[in-house]
């Protein structure tokens, strides 16, 4: 059985994570990024996102002519690369750093030097939690 929401949860932290790249290259490919508003107007109006990143997902894989499409903004792998569901770690009881909103999956470990990233959608710093 295939988890949808799991996976529209790890491709909106690719989206929020990479928001930036993934924008410059719509625009440097495509000159226009209209997939990538769609699914921020998705996420703005709390509307199911499953539609909107398969197609924003689409338009990376043909203006990219990147078969990982979305899923090559991560890392190394297949699928969505890079991501660890939130909650599996090597670091128990350690602060994690969670979407604010709870619709994504994108997490982020603290850095002593580094000031706790903001969600690029909602402009809102993530979240503390602990695990």
């Amino acid at each position: 059985m295939v988890d949808e929401h799991g996976e529209a949860a790890n491709r909106l932290a690719v989206v929020c994570a990479y928001l930036d790249e993934i924008r410059r290259d719509l625009r440097q490919e495509l000159g226009e990024d209209q997939a990538l508003e769609q699914v921020l107007a998705a996420v703005r109006d709390g509307v199911d996102l499953a539609g909107p990143l398969t197609a924003l997902h689409a338009v990376l894989q043909a203006a990219n002519g990147d078969p990982l499409g979305l899923d090559g903004y991560a890392g190394t792998g297949s699928g969505t690369r890079g991501l660890q569901p939130v909650g599996i770690s090597d670091r128990p009881g350690e602060r994690v750093y969670l979407c604010p909103a709870g619709r994504c999956a994108r997490y982020w470990w603290p850095q002593a030097t580094t000031s706790v990233p903001h969600c690029h959608i909602s402009d809102a710093d993530l979240r503390r939690e602990r695990l």
